[in-house]
């Protein structure tokens, strides 16, 4: 049976307090190349509810023996990495511990092909990432406008480059089953010390205290998601994986400190949300009609322009009504 922690209380101690439930350090004693991949998004800070609050990973960082094997990646679809890791506070860290970070938009990628896929016959994915021993997704406890809900898995996406998320995007649920396929990272954290409801980029902050983890990221959703007030039934992505690993009902899995009815809040879900389904509906046109590479060339060289930049950033970012 897949067990998953709950502990409430502030960033560092209830993190340290699920990793030592979860027996942690006995996991990554004879790993040799770990990553830790937080949910950096944006540049908004953890109390808005958007990102990874910088003190979970610090108490991941104390649990592992052996510092220097260790590297941090991220690579944000809506900011510029290196400001994302600095507001942040990953830029200090990563100092303080002497690690290094990883800018996924920067790094080498390596193209997987999948077994029995449902959409993609293949994804790109940093090779930082995919190489690692033992991966761990370091995720926010968010609503997703598209995908119902962002957690361990959905974090994953991080780790692709910035035309393989439109794609991802434009081909949601499907395409998150295929993303996990190619790699399912080793352990999970969620941040829900402060949650998001309603969207993943723009902030709805729910204070809720909490630090969740588990072995077993799919697993580690469905409760997460439960914690929100969200049937993981409801969430198709989630109850594809979960349906295909043998978890039918919540039940079916033993939580470990806070049950789930202590730490439960209801989060709003997102209604119609134009930035959202404009990017949608922009990536699966190009896809449908074989358009979609010659366009996002071109959408790169635009980008490069910084006033026009700014326009195509507005017409994506907008914040919905």
């Amino acid at each position: 049976m897949p067990r998953v922690a709950i502990v409430k209380g502030d960033a560092y101690s209830a993190t340290s307090s699920v990793l030592k439930l979860l027996r942690f350090k006995k996991l990554v004693k004879d790993k040799s190349n770990i990553v830790i991949k937080p949910n950096l998004t944006t540049a908004a800070g953890p109390n808005e509810g958007i990102t990874t609050d910088v003190n979970v990973v610090r108490a991941i960082l104390d649990q592992i023996p052996e510092i220097e094997k260790v590297t941090i990646a991220e690579g944000p679809g809506g900011a510029d990495t290196e400001h994302a890791f600095g507001v942040n506070g990953y830029l200090d860290l990563a100092k303080e511990y002497g690690i290094e970070l990883i800018d996924v938009n920067s790094d080498e990628y390596t193209e997987i092909s999948l077994k029995k896929p449902l959409c993609l016959q293949s994804i790109k994915m940093s090779k930082t990432i995919f190489e690692s021993d033992f991966l761990i997704s370091v995720a926010k406890l968010k609503v997703h406008s598209i995908a119902g809900v962002t957690l361990s898995l959905k974090n994953m996406m991080g780790a692709c480059p910035k035309e393989q998320k439109l794609k991802i995007h434009a081909l949601i649920p499907y395409s998150l089953v295929d993303l996990v396929s190619a790699k399912l990272p080793d352990f999970g954290i969620i941040d829900g010390i402060v949650g998001n409801e309603i969207d993943e980029c723009v902030p709805h902050p729910v204070r809720m205290d909490i630090i969740l983890g588990s072995d077993d990221c799919i697993a580690l959703d469905v409760i997460a998601s439960e914690t929100m007030g969200i049937n993981f039934r409801d969430v198709p992505y989630l109850w594809i994986l979960a349906k295909k690993c043998g978890i039918l009902d919540v039940d079916e899995i033993e939580v470990l400190g806070e049950q789930i009815c202590n730490v439960k809040k209801k989060f709003r879900k997102g209604g119609l949300n134009p930035r959202s389904d404009r990017q949608k509906v922009l990536a699966y046109l190009m896809l449908k009609t074989g358009t979609f590479d010659f366009f996002y060339r071109c959408l790169e060289r635009m980008l490069a322009n910084e006033r026009t930049a700014k326009i195509i950033r507005s017409v994506f970012t907008k914040r919905s009504p």
